[in-house]
């Protein structure tokens, strides 16, 4: 299975600051959606980033950098958020961060100052603003996607999910909740195909299965997470389904041919055993 990292944190640790700046804050840590102002100095690859290729975010030793936490689309930068996360403004942390596949980066980063996320209150409280927050990350999910990030892309694809989750009145917003949740879960499954995982691709496009049964898109993408893991009747099945809705839909008429010669090859042993047993 090709693991899909969020972030990779190695370490890090406070220092003693010798500067003449501000003690830490005692009052507040950033939460997501906050702006963060940190000062990265001393930044060092020690081996090669293969994720997204080196991020703009650690171009030179010293800069400041100005971002919104949770904003990240790369495993490196979203592990540079994840250790400003756990700061106080004012204070300093030696950092070494990596992209999940070997490569990392280390250095020192201060906290300089933090601007908290208005609305955040009337966010969670309306179930409007969540569904628009899940289409956001939707978009960019299929920005991310058409560039060939697949494990970047299913990430955003995985918050528009959980800012749908996070609906409080489905009955209010059935209809937009129900369509927004089946294409991210269709989404995250097509994710899951190209990178091989394919018992993640099945149960997601079970998912969105479960809120709209007829959809094509899901049925083809579970009957190929089916197929490649060998489990020809359920492929067949959902393969069949997607043709009646959708004739001449071309992948799962090819699908639907794989999935029917290896029930053939499934029923064709089953036979030799049988006939082994009572030879």
């Amino acid at each position: 299975m090709n693991r899909i990292p969020v972030c990779e944190v190695i370490d890090q640790r406070p220092l003693a600051d010798k500067d003449e700046s501000p003690p830490p804050s005692s009052v507040f840590r950033p939460l997501i959606g906050d702006e963060c102002s940190v000062t990265l100095m001393d930044v060092r690859l020690q081996a090669p980033l293969t994720d997204c290729g080196p991020s703009t975010w650690f171009n030179g030793t010293d800069r400041v950098l100005v971002f919104v936490l949770g904003e990240a689309d790369c495993v490196v930068d979203r592990g540079l958020e994840a250790v400003v996360a756990g700061m106080r403004p004012g204070e300093l942390r030696e950092f070494c961060v990596g992209d999940g596949r070997g490569g990392r980066v280390n250095g020192r980063v201060r906290l300089s100052a933090v601007r908290k996320a208005a609305g955040g209150a009337s966010w969670r409280g309306d179930d409007r603003l969540k569904l628009t927050e899940a289409a956001r990350h939707k978009d960019v999910g299929n920005r991310l996607y058409g560039q060939g990030r697949f494990a970047d892309a299913f990430h955003r694809f995985n918050r528009a999910a959980r800012a749908v989750l996070f609906v409080r009145n489905v009955d209010a917003v059935r209809g937009d909740r129900d369509a927004m949740y089946t294409v991210v879960c269709n989404n995250m499954a097509a994710c899951q195909l190209r990178l091989g995982n394919y018992e993640h691709a099945r149960r997601l496009s079970g998912k969105a299965l479960a809120v709209e049964p007829s959809n094509v898109k899901a049925l083809v993408r579970r009957c190929q997470a089916s197929a490649e893991l060998r489990m020809f009747d359920g492929a067949l099945v959902d393969a069949v389904r997607a043709l009646d809705i959708e004739p001449g839909n071309v992948v799962a008429e090819r699908y639907r041919d794989v999935a029917a010669r290896g029930v053939d090859a499934q029923n064709a042993r089953y036979g030799d055993m049988v006939k082994k047993m009572f030879a």
